[in-house]
């Protein structure tokens, strides 16, 4: 059994990382999730969040507005469409645009698939403020 995991981040335009992990923690829909070598082998969707890993002593993390999530063998493997660090987040951008979306929802009057479009984007915003 293998002591770490390959972890790859992978965005349409780049490997955003690919780096020896000791575990891996990831915001699966039905919760945050860890994965440490040895993991058996799966597949799930993520949730926007923050994908947390651990280099030793060192905890570092990215925030990704959801994905997919792949463990095969030693290689974790997460597709997202983009990846940015927590210190790259502009707070106050983050918050004007959770409550632009939250001005939207409170007055809305379209159909049930704008307002779950709307929805969406509201649980992003929300896990981009956390996350700043």
């Amino acid at each position: 059994m293998a002591d770490k995991i390959n972890l790859e981040i992978v965005t349409p335009t780049k490997v955003v990382l690919n780096t020896e992990v000791d575990e891996v923690a990831a915001p699966g829909a039905l919760g945050e999730f860890g994965v440490l070598p040895g993991h058996v082998p799966f597949i799930t969707t993520l949730n926007p969040g923050l994908v947390k890993y651990s280099e030793g002593s060192s905890e570092k993390s990215f925030f990704i507005p959801g994905g997919i999530f792949n463990v095969e063998g030693d290689k974790a493997k997460i597709l997202t469409e983009s990846a940015e660090l927590p210190s790259d987040i502009d707070s106050t951008e983050a918050n004007q645009q959770l409550e632009d979306i939250q001005n939207l929802i409170e007055g809305f009057s379209g159909s049930k698939k704008e307002l779950a479009e709307l929805n969406k984007k509201l649980k992003l915003a929300e896990a981009r403020v956390e996350a700043s």
